[in-house]
C-alpha cells in the first residue's frame, strides 16, 4: 500500500494523524487491511452503542430492523423526484416505501404532511425533526447539519403558534 503524500493545504495536527496511519499501514497486504478495517468497524460499533451516547442524532443506535433494511440496498439507492417520477428507472418498490413511511410518520408525529426520501438523497430517516410550520398544523423536516434543532433555533421558534 502507498503511503500518502503529506499535503500543506491541510491543518498541521490533521495532516500528521493521517501520515501516521498512512505510514502504519504501509506495506500491509490486503488480508490484513481488510482484517484490519473489519476490526475498526467492530470498534466504532462498540464505541457507539456501548461505551458512549453521541448526542448527534444522526450517529443515535438504529433500530436493528431499520439497520437491515437499508443494508438491503434501500440505503444506497439514489431516489431522486416524487413517486410516480423518480429520474432513476427501477425504484417501484423504493417509492411504495417512501409512501409507507411517510404515512406512518404523519401518524406518528400527528402531522397532515410527511416526505420521505431515501437516505442517499441527503436525508437520514433517523433523523427527522418536527416542527410546526407556517400554517401551525405540523410537518416533518430533515434535520441538517446546518440547522439547530427546532427547540434551539429562534428561526423556527416563531412558527409555533402554541
Amino acid at each position: 500500500m502507498t503511503t500518502l503524500a503529506k499535503r500543506d493545504w491541510v491543518p498541521a495536527p490533521c495532516e500528521t494523524r493521517v501520515q501516521e496511519i498512512s505510514t502504519a499501514v504501509r506495506g500491509t497486504g490486503s488480508a490484513a487491511l481488510a482484517a484490519r478495517v473489519e476490526a475498526l468497524a467492530s470498534q466504532n460499533k462498540e464505541i457507539h452503542e456501548r461505551d458512549c451516547f453521541n448526542l448527534n442524532p444522526d450517529t443515535h443506535v438504529m433500530n436493528p430492523r431499520a439497520e437491515a433494511l437499508l443494508a438491503s440496498g434501500l440505503g444506497t439507492r439514489p431516489s431522486l423526484g416524487y413517486p410516480g417520477d423518480k429520474y432513476e428507472m427501477g425504484l417501484e418498490a423504493i417509492e411504495e416505501i417512501e409512501v409507507i413511511a411517510a404515512a406512518l410518520a404523519a401518524e406518528v408525529f400527528e402531522a397532515q404532511f410527511a416526505e420521505i426520501r431515501a437516505p442517499l438523497v441527503a436525508m437520514s430517516l433517523t433523523t427527522a425533526q418536527v416542527v410546526p410550520d407556517f400554517t401551525g398544523c405540523r410537518a416533518i423536516w430533515p434535520r441538517s447539519p446546518q440547522m439547530a434543532t427546532p427547540s434551539i433555533c429562534p428561526r423556527w421558534r416563531h412558527w409555533c403558534k402554541r
